[in-house]
């Protein structure tokens, strides 16, 4: 595997606390990050929203959800599919999973609708945050590739944001916007894990990065090697991504 570039490497060790499920769909988040805000904005949900659950009993701020795949169809099609297979149990699954989903998630506190210009049924950062009268926003993005639509974007509203916990995918190709936003962001860098989805192929990074940002982290010391204690591979089957910088 190659090396990561520098500039994706912590400075120092800092105050972690993991929030989402097991395996994919959690991240590490500095403490101070979610103790501070005073909204939770999160893009990409589909059938995983243990994140937003997590960080709103630590801290029960007002959020909002986007995510354009989801709404009463795809529920549907996922009970239905199951059906049709004969998975009785998996049908009961996301029976129950789309009741939950309506518990958690309201008509002020989900949209159906896509981040970025790729799709039609889209909105922009810029136009969710001018409604959004909070400054200490944390912003969770997973929209598989989309985020680099937003990323000017996201710099142009730094002022607001107080954490951000991002997943980058096709990072070989995307590495030189990457590290322009890094550069740009004032935010600092506090954690970094690889996605072990995609197969790692020799004198190339890995694909899919999911990087932790937060304003005026508490240093807790010198850094240390990755993974951090409470990594988990995405993947639980595969091992974990052993991450090296320059």
């Amino acid at each position: 595997m190659k090396l990561l570039p520098k500039i994706l490497k912590p400075k120092f060790s800092y105050d972690l606390i993991r929030l989402g499920t097991n395996y994919d769909g959690g991240y590490l988040v500095e403490k101070s990050s979610i103790l501070n805000s005073d909204f939770l904005l999160s893009f990409g949900i589909s059938t995983n929203w243990d994140f937003e659950k997590d960080f709103i009993n630590y801290n029960c701020v007002e959020y909002l959800a986007f995510d354009g795949s989801v709404n009463e169809d795809f529920w549907n099609r996922l009970i239905i599919s199951k059906f049709k297979k004969l998975s009785l149990s998996k049908a009961l699954k996301f029976l129950i999973k789309k009741k939950q989903f309506y518990d958690f998630f309201n008509n002020k506190n989900f949209i159906s609708k896509y981040i970025g210009t790729t799709y039609e049924n889209s909105v922009t950062l810029d136009e969710i945050l001018f409604k959004i009268e909070k400054k200490n926003i944390f912003l969770k993005i997973d929209i598989e590739g989309s985020e680099y639509d937003i990323l000017q974007q996201i710099l142009d509203n730094q002022s607001k944001i107080l954490g951000l916990a991002i997943e980058f995918h096709n990072c070989n190709s995307n590495m030189k916007n990457i590290i322009n936003f890094i550069n740009k962001f004032n935010l600092d860098l506090v954690h970094i894990h690889a996605n072990n989805y995609n197969t790692i192929i020799e004198n190339y990074i890995p694909d899919i990065l999911e990087i932790t940002f937060a304003k005026n982290p508490i240093a807790m010391g010198d850094y240390k090697k990755l993974p951090h204690k409470l990594d988990m591979p995405n993947r639980s089957k595969s091992k974990e991504i052993i991450i090296k910088f320059e």
